[in-house]
């Protein structure tokens, strides 16, 4: 009995220093237009806020940068499971330090480009120390329209009415 309880206090100890030292944690997340390519440099990039649920501390924060992706992948090719669709797409990359399982809330805010235009998008999941998120790493879906209106450079009047010429241009975020 003696010899179960001193190997039971051994592997406790051993399990509870195992998880008490920060290890860090590599993390990929990128952001991905509904139904469209991922949001890239060209599109002023998206912003990245990681927080601790429990505290709210920002963990880590930044901007996505690169390409939108490949078209092919992302809008024509048949999705499979296990399959990618981000070769070469805008990611973020951070580490962050845990010791411990954290449960933590990613924040979106995309696009960069269009203000007016930006989309709040988030999510959460458990972060385990040593336990890294990378390759497609975390995609989060931003729904919505970029929309850039143009102001006329000339309003003119005939009779009564005014003509004001209006241009604008919208895309899927």
């Amino acid at each position: 009995m003696k010899k179960i309880l001193i190997a039971t206090m051994l592997m406790s100890g051993i399990f509870l220093y195992g998880i008490s030292e920060a290890v860090p944690t590599k993390l990929v997340i990128r952001a991905k237009s509904k139904d469209a390519k991922f949001v890239g440099t060209s599109m002023g990039g998206a912003l990245i806020t990681v927080k601790d649920n429990k505290t709210g501390k920002v963990l880590a924060k930044g901007l996505t940068s690169g390409s939108t992706g490949n078209t092919g992948k992302i809008m024509i090719e048949p999705k499979t499971r296990f399959g990618t669709i981000s070769d070469g797409a805008a990611k973020f990359e951070t580490s962050i330090d845990i010791s411990e399982p954290a449960l933590i809330t990613i924040e979106v805010d995309a696009p960069l480009s269009t203000k007016p235009s930006m989309i709040k998008s988030s999510t959460q999941l458990w972060l385990i120390p040593g336990k890294d998120i990378t390759g497609e790493g975390i995609i989060i879906e931003i729904p919505g329209f970029s929309v850039v209106a143009r102001a006329p450079e000339k309003i003119s009047m005939t009779g009564s009415k005014a003509v004001i010429p209006f241009q604008s241009r919208i895309v899927m975020i």
